[in-house]
C-alpha cells in the first residue's frame, strides 16, 4: 500500500491511534449500521489521518468511487 518505509511507518501510527482511541463516531457508527460499517469507516479515518500527515497513501480507487452509481 505504501510505497516507502517512512510512508509504510505513518500509517501504521495511524492505524495505531484508531484503534486505540476509537472516535465516538465510530462508536455511533457501530451501534446504527453494525459492526462492518464500524470497521470500514475505522478504515476511512486510519487512512485519512496517514494522508494529512505526508504518507503517500493510493487515493480510492475509481472502481469503489463509481460503485453506486448506475452507467
Amino acid at each position: 500500500m505504501a510505497k516507502t518505509k517512512k510512508d509504510r511507518a505513518k500509517l501504521q501510527a495511524a492505524f495505531h491511534e484508531v484503534k486505540h482511541n476509537r472516535p465516538a463516531v465510530v462508536s455511533k457508527t457501530a451501534r446504527k449500521k453494525g459492526a462492518g460499517a464500524a470497521h470500514k469507516q475505522e478504515v476511512a479515518i486510519a487512512l485519512s489521518k496517514a494522508r494529512r500527515a505526508g504518507a503517500a497513501v493510493p487515493d480510492k480507487s475509481r472502481a469503489k468511487r463509481l460503485a453506486g452509481r448506475q452507467i
